[in-house]
């Protein structure tokens, strides 16, 4: 049994999701039960009666973004449910940055807990997503409990900047759920390690949001190797690197505007990433060159 919740104020659109979900499904799951809810409220009451295994959300309902206005909550309640976002108006990226005040953090960290989450368009062929939900729903219900310590072990290790451990536990997750992606995705980026350059190839794909958390992420990392270097050691927040330099004596005025400088790009990224812009990145580029020269 494959339970789906339906949550669109649209007749027509709900029958045309069934007829998706049963073209990419049928063939693997003989007992689809759909579920319809009209409105938000009755999407809330249905998830508090029973569990689901997959809720495609359109995001407009009487109101624009009432769907979106409502996942912070669903997110919260009901940690490990697959979701897919349906959109009819507006295009990925700008539904992206609508997200970003509750999974900012789930970029950079990796799902706090383990679930399939996709952004659609209602034109879109959704097969392969529906597919994707399909086959991580199962290996939840294999190994969820583990999942779901797994990452916030991981990320216990990761806010210790302890690296090596972090990746070996999102290595962990990817041997119970083989292709999980957010897993995936801080392999190969602790593997590779973040760069300018990457953060820069995601803002000129459009993808601003991840490229202004890697931005900051990246930015953050420098700041404490230069402060490493100058001290012999660092400290978990930039402030207290910033403070222990100048107590140093050994940080010229020049070398702290350029600190403090980078320091609010960084903030600016992590913080209000919809506002960066390339500027921004040419200019931590410069900044970063001056501060680290001649260390």
């Amino acid at each position: 049994m494959f339970r789906v919740l339906l949550a669109d104020d649209n007749y027509e659109d709900r029958e045309l999701l069934k007829l998706e979900i049963q073209r990419a499904l049928g063939r693997e799951e003989a007992d689809l039960r759909f579920y319809e809810a009209a409105s938000i409220k009755q999407a809330g009451e249905f998830l508090e009666a029973q569990s689901f295994d997959l809720m495609t959300l359109d995001i407009e309902f009487d109101r624009m973004n009432e769907g979106i206005d409502a996942l912070p909550g669903i997110f919260e309640n009901y940690p490990t449910l697959n979701i897919i976002i349906i959109s009819g108006k507006l295009n990925k990226a700008e539904v992206s940055e609508q997200l970003f005040r509750f999974t900012k953090d789930n970029i950079l960290k990796g799902k706090r807990w383990a679930r399939h989450f996709d952004v659609l368009d209602k034109k879109d062929n959704k097969t392969e997503a529906l597919q994707r939900a399909y086959s991580f729903a199962f290996k939840q219900k294999e190994a969820s409990g583990n999942l779901r310590d797994l990452f916030l072990l991981a990320e216990s290790y990761l806010e210790k900047d302890e690296l090596d451990k972090c990746l070996e536990v999102y290595q962990k997750i990817q041997s119970l759920a083989p292709g999980e992606l957010e897993s995936n995705e801080n392999i190969n980026l602790f593997k590779r390690g973040v760069s300018l350059e990457q953060a820069i190839d995601y803002f000129r794909k459009g993808e601003k949001v991840i490229a202004s958390l890697l931005l900051g992420h990246h930015l953050e990392t420098r700041l404490k190797i230069f402060t490493r270097k100058m001290l012999g050691r660092s400290f978990p927040g930039l402030h207290d690197c910033l403070k222990e330099l100048e107590r140093s004596h050994r940080f010229s005025p020049f070398k702290r505007s350029l600190f403090q400088q980078v320091l609010r790009t960084r903030n600016k990224a992590i913080h209000s990433p919809t506002t960066i812009s390339e500027e921004d990145f040419n200019m931590a580029v410069k900044d970063l060159k001056l501060l680290e020269a001649k260390i």
